[in-house]
């Protein structure tokens, strides 16, 4: 019998010494220009040994991605700290030794770090050298928290600029601003900024579809005109009038309020008003943020700007709004009642979906709730995420699930079924019943339209799926499912939780219907849902 022949390592079959040329050579620079750049820009530039078409493939990379490590020896001992810059000239030289062999414009760049904050003038000309190089995304990333790096005019003048992200930086924008008009994508976070600069930014970039506002110092007042816009993203630890006064294509709105820890928040460009010089006493008051803080609270209509903000809307299709604790208690001490009701001319008409992460049983965010539901004739889809701080402590007295002297959280509703004593913890309030939702809540969207609703709760010992909930499957006429979600607590005996799951089941079960078709549901999540 003839054997087989199996080719040995030092003679392989000739197709596969032909694939062994230079299979990687042998991909388009698309291809290659994918590959570099998932790479460390360094260990990109240590290809242009591999043959003469890898310089050129370095030198029309479309993206440079930089960061304080990116020019470090390879046998630099960082001392595990990834982001420590070896020698900052020689990355200044490195960077200008990149840039001076570019064969094409850098399509993106990102550069992170502290170095555009050391050497100003040399960063304002690189930058002026690449935005007149058809620049199209540019973002920067300045970590030096305490000295913002002011944008250089020719960011501003820049005409080819598609997409700008800038972090912890300073608009001082000039007079004639003669680019942006093609950004389409632009995200300001820990920017400081006049309410005037914001504005005319905003106002520049006339293409703009996402727009992202996080965190921003010094402004007071956020004007949109941006009859492109699709997606607004807006997040702020303390009080921002938002005016939305012209974005006709607007379809995702996310708002989040977070007032809390203003010593580690705010910064001292909330507090001063100018930039001229200032005594000592005066920066002493200025740096003591939590007394500022009070100050800007008491002197704000809260109330005002969620119903300026809620007003321009009206083309919204999904409106997600995450609403702390912290800002309740402020929304608490306004003048104003919040209405229950938008005028007529700016309900939320193109409203389908709203999702809420705030602890609806607040009285003043139970009647901004019962305001948005009001406002939203052809809603179908709420989502609710309870907020955690909305507990109860129980002391078991007589149960057969756990030891009488075993204390953990449960809601109210169940205090029938497991027999237990119920002790409601300080500034807590008491779940809101359905009575109280049945005569806030009139609205015909949520009888004719409301099809979904999902409530999230970080555990069923922790969240309370009546009152709302319940009022709505006996409101919603079109309702097809109310699902209730929850993560399993480790703290609660498996079979104690399946009893509390059961029990829970058969509550809902138990719910006067408006619709016979709707599906009632509890089940435990393996994670929470992100805002």
């Amino acid at each position: 019998m003839e054997q087989e022949h199996t080719p040995s390592a030092a003679n392989p079959p000739q197709s596969e010494a032909a694939d062994g040329a230079d299979r990687l050579s042998a991909l388009d620079d698309a291809t290659l220009h994918d590959i570099l750049a998932r790479l460390p820009l360094r260990d990109a530039a240590a290809t242009t040994v591999l043959s003469r078409r890898w310089p050129r493939v370095l030198a029309t990379l479309p993206s440079l991605i930089l960061h304080p490590a990116t020019f470090n020896r390879r046998d630099f001992d960082d001392g595990g700290d990834e982001d420590y810059c070896e020698d900052a000239f020689r990355w200044c030289d490195s960077l200008e030794d990149v840039l001076v062999h570019r064969a094409a414009p850098g399509a993106a760049v990102e550069v992170h770090g502290k170095i555009m904050c050391r050497f100003v003038e040399w960063f304002d000309e690189v930058l002026h050298q690449l935005c007149g190089a058809g620049l199209q995304k540019l973002g920067i990333w300045n970590t030096k928290f305490n000295d913002c790096y002011e944008v250089p005019s020719p960011v501003y003048r820049c005409k080819t600029l598609t997409s700008l992200e800038l972090f912890c930086c300073r608009l001082r924008v000039p007079g004639t601003i003669t680019g942006l008009r093609a950004v389409r994508s632009l995200n300001l976070r820990l920017v400081v900024a006049s309410d005037n600069d914001l504005h005319r930014v905003i106002s520049r970039c006339s293409a703009v579809e996402h727009l992202g506002i996080h965190e921003i110092h010094k402004a007071r007042n956020v004007v949109i005109h941006a009859p492109s816009l699709l997606k607004l993203e807006i997040s702020s630890y303390r009080p921002l009038c938002i005016s939305v006064k012209k974005a006709p294509r607007l379809d995702s709105v996310k708002l989040s309020l977070c007032y809390g820890h203003p010593e580690g928040l705010w910064s001292v460009h909330d507090t001063q008003d100018t930039d001229e010089e200032y005594s000592f006493s005066e920066t002493e008051e200025m740096f003591d943020f939590k007394k500022m803080a009070k100050k800007e609270h008491e002197k704000t209509d809260e109330i005002g700007n969620m119903v300026t903000f809620l007003s321009g809307l009206g083309s919204v299709k999904k409106l997600r709004l995450h609403l702390s604790t912290e800002y309740a208690e402020i929304l608490c001490k306004a003048k104003v009642s919040m209405p229950m009701k938008l005028p007529s001319k700016c309900h939320l008409i193109g409203l389908k979906t709203l999702i809420l992460s705030l602890d609806y049983n607040h009285g003043v965010l139970a009647t901004l709730v019962s305001c948005l539901l009001n406002s939203s004739p052809n809603i179908e889809n709420l989502r609710i995420i309870v907020s955690l701080n909305n507990l109860f402590v129980i002391q078991l007295c007589s149960t057969n699930l756990a030891s009488s002297k075993m204390v953990f959280m449960l809601p109210v509703c169940y205090q029938e079924d497991f027999g237990l004593f119920f002790k409601r913890k300080a500034n807590h309030p008491l779940p809101l019943s359905e009575e109280f939702w049945k005569e806030q809540i009139s609205a015909r969207g949520v009888e004719r339209h409301l099809s979904s609703v999902t409530y999230y709760t970080n555990s069923l010992f922790e969240g309370h799926p009546g009152g709302l909930c319940q009022f709505l499957v006996k409101k919603a006429r079109v309702l097809k499912r109310m699902s209730i979600q929850y993560l399993p607590s480790s703290k609660v005996n498996p079979g104690d939780g399946a009893k509390l799951e059961a029990a829970v089941r058969s509550k809902l079960l138990g719910w006067p219907r408006a619709s016979l078709d709707v599906l009632l549901e509890v089940y435990p999540v393996d994670h929470y849902p992100r805002f």
